[in-house]
């Protein structure tokens, strides 16, 4: 008489072939969340009044072809938003990670970006538009991005232009009478641990020991 078959077999078949059809999408799922938790992200390390120079570069750019203002001198830090007069400042900001990591809200240890910032005071919005306009094109034919927004009434309007990581927008206030820029700069990492306690961002618990002075900018002087 022969034996019956165990009747452990079949549960232990069907455990083989749910590890068999399981191994695959956990090693999916793992190598997905390898890629964005587990590999760093990739910074240039640049000294933050490298960034700013490379920064700096671009608004000037931007500020030749409006030509709306006089030379703007510089000061250090952030702009405060109470004033109402022409200014131009720099500061370092927060980096926060792309992707999945992006849901923690936290910023990135030791990577950085750079604000630059100016604004205009104008008597009244003479010109403005014009001006506008000539940078609209100028930024779209040396190959920036270029955004082109207004309000209801056209009152207000301003471009935002991103190029290689690198973010202007420039914007035109009828009611305080301003042009306002903010320049972004890629995020970057600091060199070492004494440049960023050097030039940490201002949100931070303590002041920069250090403050970023943009150049002055220039306008083209046009006849």
């Amino acid at each position: 008489m022969t034996a019956p078959e165990p009747a452990s077999a079949p549960s232990r078949r069907g455990r083989w072939i749910t590890v068999l059809v399981l191994t695959p999408v956990l090693m999916l799922f793992g190598g997905a969340w390898f890629l964005m938790y587990g590999l760093p992200e990739w910074y240039d390390k640049v000294p933050p009044p490298e960034m700013l120079r490379r920064m700096a570069a671009h608004n000037q750019d931007a500020y030749r072809v409006l030509d709306l203002g006089p030379v703007l001198t510089p000061r250090s830090g952030p702009r405060d938003p109470a004033e109402h007069h022409s200014s131009n400042s720099a500061s370092t900001g927060e980096c926060y990670p792309d992707g999945l990591e992006a849901m923690e809200d936290k910023p990135l240890d030791g990577v950085y970006n750079v604000d630059h910032t100016w604004t205009v005071v104008r008597k009244d919005g003479s010109g403005v538009r014009a001006a506008f306009d000539r940078l609209k094109h100028h930024l779209t034919a040396t190959g920036w991005e270029v955004d082109w927004g207004e309000s209801i009434n056209k009152q207000n309007f301003g471009v935002v232009a991103d190029k290689d990581g690198y973010r202007l927008s420039i914007h035109w206030e009828s009611d305080s009478h301003e042009v306002v820029s903010l320049g972004t700069s890629p995020c970057a990492r600091f060199p070492d641990r004494a440049q960023e306690r050097a030039y940490r961002p201002a949100e931070y618990l303590e002041t920069p020991n250090r403050r970023l002075t943009p150049p002055a900018l220039v306008p083209d002087r046009r006849p």
